[in-house]
């Protein structure tokens, strides 16, 4: 009988151990579903900052992009609308309009209509380019092709330094679209100095053909021409997807009312969703829905900067909610009069790109319209505070720097 009570304490035993081993695979299982869900995320969030994320520009994101490319593409198409686009190299998201709406957040260091004109141009030109080009070889293109009269365009003079500096923007749009990629040294260097006529040859590009194709997709173009673009009948799970995840809040009173509707029957799944592709949290307060991210770098104007320029436009929103609040019209000369009580109560804080006149205000009606805390109101030239506004109220200056030295504004 013992013989047998061993055994079986062997067998006990042994069990135990088997137990212990699939409990460490377990814990193994989950810290590599943690890791696949941290990489879907970053591939996800990075899609949205950079709709084209290629093998060279993108060295870390894009094997995240490739290896997850199924997931992904259901993601943007079932849950918002939108078309991703992978080829062995590339990955580019078209954000399609519904109702010739786009929600995303205008960039903002958006180029002027000159630089994107050029920037067309030049994708032209680069199509009938040799594989290898150069930022001077593709001006004399654009410059001959301009100066044909079925162009239609103001023609491009390179001999003008204001146009050389805008043709230099244009190309760096196509960098940005993968279209040209640039070999060696960094291209902002060097077009800068073409720019200025101190290189004759600018940088050196790869042409990518295959991407300048891709610049304009005729299903996004179909889409933004035709409000009837098809997607009519999932446009209130779009409208509210792309809203949580595109802009800082996603306020009831924007959205329609089948929004809205879709919105109170869905919103346990749809936050769900956003909690699964980004790992962001959600805030509800009664006004509306805010993603709150976890690091700086997920959004794309982190506000306040360590900037006298961000400051300066924090305590202008503060004296704004302080004497207006939100929801109420106010001119455009109310900012001004803020700007003004700032500079003089903190002159030694001030820059030089705050102390001329207009700038401190112009400035800070630029980044709080970026941030939408500020919008347009019903009557032209006057503005209002949106709720989000208020998070900002009642920040403490502890310290100011003599800046009388003529620092710069960092």
């Amino acid at each position: 009988m013992g013989g047998q009570l061993d055994r079986r304490a062997g067998c006990q035993i042994g069990s135990a151990e088997n137990r212990g081993r699939r409990l460490r695979d377990a814990g193994l299982d989950v810290r590599n579903a943690a890791s696949v869900t941290s990489d879907l995320q970053q591939a996800f969030v990075g899609l949205l900052q950079c709709s084209v994320v290629t093998r060279d520009a993108c060295p870390q994101l894009w094997p995240l992009v490739f290896a997850h490319r199924s997931t992904l593409a259901d993601w943007f198409v079932n849950r918002l609308g939108y078309r991703l686009l992978l080829t062995e190299s590339a990955a580019r998201l078209y954000r399609l309009p519904t109702d010739a709406k786009v929600h995303a957040p205008r960039p903002t260091d958006m180029p002027g209509r000159r630089a994107l004109i050029l920037a067309v141009l030049t994708a032209a030109a680069a199509e009938d380019a040799e594989d290898v080009t150069s930022t001077q070889e593709l001006s004399d293109r654009v410059r001959v092709l301009t100066d044909r009269e079925q162009t239609g365009v103001t023609p491009y003079d390179p001999d003008r330094y204001t146009e050389r500096v805008l043709f230099v923007r244009g190309l760096q749009v196509l960098v940005d679209l993968g279209g040209l990629r640039p070999l060696g040294v960094a291209t902002t260097d060097q077009n800068d100095d073409w720019a200025r006529q101190r290189n004759k040859v600018g940088d050196a590009f790869d042409v990518r053909r295959e991407l300048l194709l891709r610049m304009i997709d005729p299903v996004s173009l179909n889409a933004a021409l035709d409000s009837a673009g098809g997607q009519e009948a999932e446009s209130p799970r779009f409208g509210v997807l792309r809203r949580l995840l595109e802009l800082p809040v996603c306020y009831f009173a924007d959205l329609s009312d089948d929004e809205r509707a879709y919105l109170t029957n869905q919103r346990r799944r749809l936050l769900s969703w956003c909690e699964e592709m980004t790992g962001w949290t959600a805030e509800e307060r009664a006004e509306g829905i805010a993603l709150v991210v976890t690091e700086d770098k997920h959004t794309d104007l982190p506000f306040p900067r360590l900037r006298a320029a961000d400051f300066c436009t924090l305590l202008i929103l503060d004296e704004l909610l302080g004497d207006i609040g939100t929801g109420k019209p106010f001119g455009r000369d109310r900012i001004e009069l803020a700007a003004d009580d700032i500079a003089d109560r903190y002159p030694t804080a001030m820059t030089a790109g705050t102390t001329v006149q207009g700038a401190m205000a112009a400035g800070a009606l630029e980044t709080l319209a970026a941030l939408d805390l500020l919008r347009p109101a019903e009557t032209p030239g006057e503005f209002h505070l949106t709720p989000a506004a208020a998070r900002y109220r009642g920040p403490a200056v502890q310290e100011t720097t003599d800046r009388s030295d003529g620092g710069t504004d960092d």
